[in-house]
C-alpha cells in the first residue's frame, strides 16, 4: 500500500470511527459485538485498499461494508436462552446512570423510528444523527438523491407527528 493510501485510511478512521460505531450500535445494541463489527469493517476496507483497489467515496464504502457485516451477523446469530446468558456472566442490570425522563423520550423516539421501513429509517438516522449529506446517503443506499430526499422529508414528517401524538399535555395548577 502506498503511503498516501495509508494516510487516507488513517484519516478515514479518525473521521468516521465514532459515527460508524453509533451506526452499528443503532442496529445491534450489544457494545461488544459493535466493537467487533466496527473493527472488522475497517480491516476489510484496509485489505481492499492495500490490494491496490480504488474507492471513490470511502465513507459510503465503509458504511456499506459495515452494513454487510451486520447482515452476516444476524444470519449467523443463534438464539441463546437466558440460562446460557447467565452462565456466560451476562448481567441483566444495566449499571449506567440515566435520567429516566430522557431515557423514556429517547426510547419512545427510537421505538417509533424502528417501525419505519429499513431504507427510510437508515436515511433518517444518517441525516439527522450522523449529519450525512443526501448525496452520501444516496450512494450508501444505492438510491437517487431525489428518492432519499423524499424518504427523509416524508419520514421526518411522520416521525414528528407520531412523537407529538405521544406527548401528554402538562397540567398547570
Amino acid at each position: 500500500m502506498k503511503k498516501g493510501s495509508e494516510e487516507e485510511f488513517f484519516l478515514l478512521y479518525e473521521t468516521e470511527a465514532d459515527a460508524l460505531f453509533r451506526f452499528v450500535l443503532f442496529k445491534i445494541s450489544d457494545r461488544e459485538h459493535v466493537k467487533d463489527i466496527v473493527q472488522e469493517a475497517f480491516v476489510r476496507v484496509w485489505e481492499y485498499l492495500s490490494s491496490g483497489k480504488r474507492i471513490d467515496n470511502k465513507r459510503a464504502f465503509l458504511f456499506r461494508v459495515a452494513g454487510n457485516i451486520i447482515i452476516d451477523f444476524y444470519r449467523k446469530k443463534k438464539e441463546q436462552s437466558l440460562d446460557q446468558l447467565h452462565e456466560a456472566g451476562f448481567d441483566a442490570m444495566d449499571h449506567r446512570e440515566v435520567n429516566i425522563s430522557d431515557k423514556f423520550d429517547t426510547d419512545e423516539a427510537l421505538a417509533i423510528l424502528q417501525a419505519f421501513p429499513d431504507k427510510q429509517r437508515e436515511a433518517i438516522w444518517l441525516r439527522t444523527v450522523e449529519g450525512w449529506s443526501v448525496k452520501d446517503i444516496a450512494i450508501h443506499l444505492e438510491e437517487t438523491e431525489n428518492t432519499v430526499s423524499v424518504r427523509i422529508h416524508r419520514g421526518l414528517k411522520i416521525w414528528r407527528e407520531k412523537l407529538a401524538s405521544k406527548k401528554k399535555p402538562v397540567k398547570t395548577s
